[in-house]
């Protein structure tokens, strides 16, 4: 059977790469990945080898302190050879390290985004579109309801929150995820002079943030003791209801995603403020995104895949799912 893709087969297990003899994001251990990120969902523990920018390989071993596998760091720009292709990393804009992988050879040119964004990031290279023949996209959010605010209005509100939350005498709390909007919502707060205190997760992913030229002078470790008047604590979502957030009695707790647009997740996360501060591309950056990279064909997958390639064949763009349903990943966007 034909593949959709030039370079990839499609495959049970997931995304294959034969000139490569690797895995695109496996979900489960393999002799050889690229991974496009660190997140959990893209990133599993136990590959024998991994090909990804050198911020992501420096996350993946301190997320995985016992792997004991190979890394090959490949630069954005990069091209690596296999057999009778060349493969590069692009960024993607998602968190620090985020790559997309293009593969390009005589049978024509595939690019996969893996998680991206467009648009401004604290901490991730801005998103780049190469041409390509075949689009492998994700579709988080690939319907028209999810429209995100711009993102320095984003912030200006989760700084506005915070500091009324202070002058009403109730700590801030932050649900926002261990890798990648712990620390933006950390810098965002650092430039308004307002310290915070960070989970453990997020903390102990500080060195590879500074490895990279970032600082958080106005951060410090849960670990040194629980957020104090004028701090704003930010931990993981699934914190919501443990005493780490729940010993905080005089408390205001703010959910930091793109599911934020969902009135439910106030009650999900017994949130008063909702803020779709998210590390994915809204519909129309899905759209933008594609738009751009021009390609002859596209394949969706994650969130939204049916749904978002009806949209585009609908504007004359040949699209096929390669996975459907409105689930979230394990690291929420």
């Amino acid at each position: 059977m034909t593949s959709p893709a030039p370079h990839l087969e499609i495959r049970p297990e997931g995304l294959y790469a034969p000139a490569f003899d690797a895995w695109i994001d496996p979900h489960a251990p393999a002799p050889r990945a690229i991974v496009s990120h660190a997140h959990a969902d893209h990133a599993a523990a136990g590959h024998g080898e991994v090909w990804a920018t050198r911020e992501t390989l420096g996350i993946y071993r301190r997320r995985n302190p016992d792997w004991i596998g190979e890394a090959r760091p490949l630069a954005f720009g990069e091209t690596a050879r296999g057999i009778g292709a060349g493969l590069t990393l692009f960024p993607s804009g998602h968190i620090l390290g985020s790559a997309q992988v293009r593969i390009e050879g005589a049978e024509g040119s595939v690019l996969y985004t893996g998680d991206f964004r467009r648009g401004f990031s604290r901490t991730a290279t801005p998103a780049e579109a190469p041409p390509s023949d075949v689009l492998v996209t994700e579709t988080t959010f690939g319907l028209p309801v999810f429209r995100f605010p711009a993102r320095p209005s984003l912030e200006a509100r989760l700084v506005a929150a915070c500091r009324a939350a202070q002058e009403e005498g109730v700590i801030p709390i932050l649900l926002a995820y261990a890798l990648g909007k712990s620390q933006e919502a950390a810098l965002v707060l650092a430039e308004a002079g307002i310290p915070t205190v960070l989970h453990g997760a997020a903390w102990k992913l500080l060195p590879e943030y500074e490895a990279a030229g970032f600082t958080f002078p106005l951060s410090r470790a849960y670990d040194s003791g629980p957020a104090r008047p004028g701090e704003v604590l930010i931990v993981p979502p699934h914190c919501a209801r443990t005493p780490v957030v729940r010993q905080v009695k005089k408390r205001r707790i703010a959910y930091l995603s793109g599911w934020a647009l969902r009135e439910a997740s106030r009650a999900e996360h017994d949130a008063e403020i909702l803020l779709p501060f998210s590390d994915h591309a809204d519909f129309d950056e899905l759209l933008a995104h594609a738009g751009q990279v021009a390609p002859r064909r596209v394949l969706t997958h994650h969130g939204y895949a049916r749904d978002f390639a009806r949209i585009l064949s609908s504007r004359g763009v040949e699209a096929i799912p390669l996975a459907e349903g409105g689930e979230r990943s394990a690291e929420d966007p």
